[in-house]
């Protein structure tokens, strides 16, 4: 695993209450999490709550053509069963014999949300945390960028390897930081890491 910098409490509170202080959609979000949660196990009201958070996170990217929704729902139908099982895992549980799964449900995500021929491995990853909030991170391409991940082309097709790596060093992180936080906090940790990495790689706030 690459070196990586984790912040100390004080720069990462930093970046979380910048965060708080200027995303304006960061309310988005929760309004997403809530749809799928309280749809839970309706594979097209889940796919509509993906839909809430991309369509606002994610815009720049399908505003050449979005992705098809009726991909997307048979990919949460196919795989329910793996992510039903990641739901409420924490990222503190991620180990080896988990790898192939989310590579799998990373790809199979990266198929069903490519809009036109282009793929987005950010639009993954926000999926997929969205149904694994506790488990699986979020990320953008400055975030992926600043902890060494670059895709673009033929290389979009490493993405899911990659984004095991940054699980892994999600994971490390959030042992470092987890005492830097109120317990219990009204989001998950990856959440909290994810406003950090937005304000100080992503917007430059910090």
């Amino acid at each position: 695993m690459n070196f990586f910098q984790i912040p100390d409490c004080d720069e990462f509170l930093r970046g979380v209450n910048e965060y708080e202080r200027k995303e304006q959609r960061g309310y988005v979000y929760f309004q997403a999490l809530n749809h799928i949660q309280q749809n839970w196990s309706n594979p097209e009201e889940m796919a509509r709550g993906i839909g809430l958070l991309l369509q606002s996170w994610h815009q720049s990217f399908y505003r050449f053509g979005n992705y098809d929704c009726n991909l997307l729902i048979r990919c949460i139908e196919r795989n329910f069963k793996i992510i039903n099982k990641f739901k409420d895992r924490d990222i503190s549980s991620l180990s080896n014999n988990y790898e192939p799964k989310i590579k799998e449900l990373f790809n199979q995500f990266l198929d069903a949300l490519r809009g036109g021929n282009r793929k987005s491995p950010v639009a993954v990853a926000k999926s997929l945390n969205l149904l694994a909030p506790k488990f699986l991170p979020l990320w953008d391409k400055s975030i992926a960028r600043a902890y060494d991940y670059v895709w673009g082309g033929i290389l979009t097709e490493l993405a899911a390897t990659y984004y095991i790596s940054f699980c892994w060093k999600m994971k490390e992180m959030a042992e470092k930081i987890k005492d830097c936080l109120p317990n219990p906090d009204d989001r998950s940790i990856l959440k909290r890491i994810d406003e950090y990495n937005y304000s100080k790689y992503t917007k430059g706030w910090i």
